[in-house]
């Protein structure tokens, strides 16, 4: 019966967290309070343990695991803790006096180490292995409807305390920095399956526990590490921070979520979209420590971008606009760029203030004028030296009247040849007989007015701005910059763009595709304009879809030196504060990546879920990082330690801070398993 008792005692979760407690007992809690427990420990159980490094998980429990069912039920739980750092001893001075008389007693061959007591008596050599550890508690492992579960803190402390401590290791360390509470778990499970996914899904292996840079003894062999999993349904709908110095892992860390989401969807077939912001190329070109692969190499489903012209035109796609195609939008985006740089002469306000937006068709006036606008706006883009697309031609409607009264002006060749239809003519001339047209319509229309069906003439003030935007003169005879003002914007352009770029990325987006937007190349100003356009139309997109009573997809938008778009000085009213702030609620993901954490919004810091941390070597940042969750117990590693992709994780599905070992992004290995997943869904 006793046997069958200790039988069912032993596989108890929480007795099971103990692992084989012969072998990973380290000391007695000899002090306590609601948030730390002190240790009392000895060099030969720390040995015995292969060390107890800083910042290091310790379990601490006042039941004897042989005789669990006879605990009394206070007992029967299990303390989480982490090593802080050393606590002294009363009897410290003692211990440090003794040691000293001892060394000065040494003789001349004494000077390196000798036998297992080193010179000393067995009692004392042991009476001095004695320290003590203080330890922060993180929280209580207990059981409840036969689940194990954790809370943050502690009901109760024992000032007699008899709790004893032991070292993680193996499968219960396993089970400590990978434990979901149930409710946790089918919140997550819950928001999975709105998300379209058949049930939660699998969490993936984001690299092993490392407690501190040097990893020569608990991390020495391969059955040493201990996997840390995260729960892929963290990321969606959430924010993700990934913080640390440049060449510290941040970009690898980056490329694991990625994957990590696009398998997962993969997995269930359902779309999630993902936009990454490539700001230094590392997302759409193999770099060597990729294995020579980018994530663009890796998943079939990606569509990259780039905003300056590229002979790889199979592998990048044009992210600029063609303004002879779009010249609403043109138009829009060059009274942006030259806000601070124009001045505030009347013309080339009226010019740029106005719109090109298509009135209704059946407003026969308002579109006839609309037309003749556009027209003249490709003639000043044409004179602006802005590429047109091949055999470009201009086309607006004209009556026979100004046709007769222009052609005084114009040269004797100039073609006559007018089309006609829906009860109306038309011209249409290329971008230099079109000029060349309106150029002459000026000077007609200077001399007398043109006239017009409506009766208001056919050049109003709109179109009188436009003209003398054309031809570089003031309605007076006054030179005035004109079309020049237009001529440092023609990298905004591309005359091999067809189709809306901005609804081109929606539609990949809704698709579940990884679009890559490479910013490394091209001017500053044109990455962070267009890059913008882009961000506001997501966001746009989404709460348009939420709005409507239907379920925007889930998408997660990726931004390196984040920093720069949601400073802590930025207007939350701004379009990266806003989609930081409030796409959560329309299933935007944010992930942002910088060096400079004190330098983000400290709003958006205060609501972020995911925490992806690896080096820091500046007091003010490392400050402004102490002030989440438990990161202030890792200020002292995150500045000394350099290694790269050593991150300590806090994720939404975990309570506490875990210092991990990121893996490292590997193609091959994603490949395998895009094949074994689309094998199992009969893909293949």
């Amino acid at each position: 019966m006793l046997n069958h008792l200790n039988q069912i005692a032993g596989d108890n979760d929480l007795v099971k967290l103990l692992g084989d407690f012969n072998k990973t007992f380290v000391g007695y809690v000899y002090g306590m309070r609601f948030d730390e427990v002190l240790v009392l420990t000895n060099d030969a159980w720390k040995h015995g343990v292969d060390g107890i490094p800083h910042n290091s998980f310790l379990i601490a429990a006042g039941f004897n695991p042989e005789k669990f069912h006879n605990a009394d039920n206070i007992d029967k739980e299990v303390l989480l803790l982490r090593v802080l750092e050393p606590a002294s001893l009363p009897q410290d001075g003692d211990f440090v006096r003794t040691r000293i008389e001892h060394h000065q007693r040494r003789t001349a061959d004494e000077k390196l180490p000798g036998d297992i007591n080193d010179g000393m008596d067995p009692i004392t050599h042991a009476e001095l292995q004695t320290g003590g550890l203080r330890c922060r508690i993180l929280g209580t492992f207990y059981m409840q409807d036969g689940k194990l579960r954790l809370g943050s803190d502690i009901e109760n402390f024992m000032t007699l305390s008899r709790l004893r401590a032991y070292k993680p290791m193996g499968n219960a360390l396993k089970t400590i920095v990978n434990h979901v509470n149930p409710e946790v778990k089918q919140k997550a499970e819950d928001d999975s399956r709105k998300a379209g996914f058949n049930s939660i899904p699998s969490p993936i292996n984001i690299g092993t526990v490392r407690y501190t840079s040097t990893a020569r003894m608990h991390r020495a062999k391969t059955e040493d590490l201990v996997d840390v999993q995260i729960q892929p349904s963290d990321f969606l709908a959430r924010r993700t921070a990934v913080l640390g110095m440049t060449r510290t892992g941040k970009s690898n860390t980056v490329k694991t979520t990625v994957s990590a989401v696009a398998l997962a969807a993969l997995t269930d077939g359902i779309k999630i979209g993902q936009l990454i912001f490539d700001i230094n190329g590392e997302y759409a070109n193999a770099t060597s420590q990729d294995d020579g692969s980018s994530i663009a190499d890796v998943f079939s489903n990606t569509v990259c971008y780039r905003a300056i012209d590229t002979p790889d035109r199979q592998h990048f796609r044009d992210l600029r606009i063609n303004f002879y195609e779009q010249p609403n939008i043109a138009l829009g985006l060059l009274e942006q760029l030259s806000r601070e740089t124009r001045g505030n002469a009347q013309d080339i306000t009226t010019f740029l203030t106005s719109s090109l937006d298509e009135p209704d068709p059946r407003e026969h006036s308002p579109h006839n004028r609309w037309q003749v606008r556009r027209a003249v706006f490709y003639c000043v883009l044409h004179a602006a030296h802005y590429p047109s697309p091949k055999n470009f031609k201009v086309e607006f409607p004209v009556s026979q009247q100004v046709v007769n009264l222009v052609q005084v002006q114009l040269p004797a060749d100039f073609p006559s040849t007018i089309s006609r239809g829906n009860n109306q003519q038309f011209y249409q001339l290329t971008l230099d007989q079109a000029t060349v047209w309106f150029t002459a319509a000026r000077q007609v229309n200077r001399a007398s007015p043109l006239p017009s069906s409506s009766g208001r003439g056919w050049v109003d003030s709109s179109l009188e701005a436009y003209l003398n935007i054309l031809v570089n003169e003031s309605s007076g005879g006054t030179y005035i910059r004109g079309y020049r003002q237009l001529q440092e914007y023609v990298d905004y352009h591309s005359n091999s763009r067809q189709g809306d770029v901005v609804q081109e990325i929606l539609g990949l987006l809704y698709d579940g595709q990884i679009v890559i937007l490479d910013l490394s190349a091209g001017p500053v100003s044109i990455r962070e304009t267009l890059s913008k356009r882009v961000a506001v139309a997501v966001f746009n997109r989404q709460f348009d879809v939420l709005n409507s009573g239907a379920q925007p997809i889930n998408i997660v938008i990726y931004v390196e030196e984040a920093h720069n778009l949601i400073g802590r000085d930025a207007k939350l009213t701004d379009t990266w504060p806003r989609i930081a702030k409030e796409g959560a609620k329309a299933k935007i993901a944010f992930v942002y990546a910088t060096q400079e954490p004190s330098s983000v919004h400290p709003n958006i810091l205060a609501n972020t879920e995911n925490w992806f941390v690896t080096h820091l070597n500046n007091d003010d940042e490392l400050r402004s990082l102490g002030k989440f969750y438990d990161f202030g117990d890792f200020l002292r590693s995150l500045k000394s330690a350099q290694d790269v992709g050593f991150a300590r994780i806090k994720t939404l599905s975990a309570p506490f801070v875990i210092p991990t070992q990121i893996n490292r992004f590997t193609p091959s290995e994603i490949k395998e398993e895009i094949i074994k997943i689309n094998s199992q869904n009969g893909k293949i």
